[in-house]
């Protein structure tokens, strides 16, 4: 019985430490999965349970107008009038991506969205510009 304990422990141990890289930096090739599926600690309360839909926001982000170059995540249920939190990862030089954290993004012009219930039945998000209409 102990036996069996130890081993899930010892699983879900693993399970939690996946894709957390040295010096505990959360990597990912994939940080839409990483966002929908809480695969990193996630800085915000977002709502993106099981089958309901809701509207996800992206901006690719470049030098020019961030600080980093990556792809800044977020989603409609926690933005109060049009300007939320994101969660931003910074593209790494081996082209995968590094959880930088919670942050504010200063030109939304990047704004684009997809319904959850499409990523999540697909594994894909139709990107649409602009603001989604309600």
């Amino acid at each position: 019985m102990v036996h069996k304990i130890v081993k899930a422990s010892l699983g879900v141990l693993l399970v939690l430490t996946v894709g957390v890289a040295h010096g505990g930096e959360v990597r990912t090739i994939d940080p839409l999965r990483a966002f929908i599926n809480n695969e990193y600690p996630l800085g915000d309360d977002y709502f993106i349970h099981g089958n309901a839909d809701t509207y996800i926001f992206r901006c690719v982000l470049s030098k020019k107008t961030e600080t980093v170059e990556g792809i800044a995540l977020s989603e409609i249920s926690i933005w109060g009038n049009h300007g939320g939190p994101w969660e931003v990862f910074r593209r790494s030089e081996k082209g995968d991506y590094i959880y930088v954290g919670t942050k504010g993004i200063t030109d939304t012009s990047c704004l684009e969205w997809c319904r959850s219930k499409e990523y999540l039945a697909s594994g894909q998000c139709t990107w649409q510009r602009g603001w989604p209409k309600q």
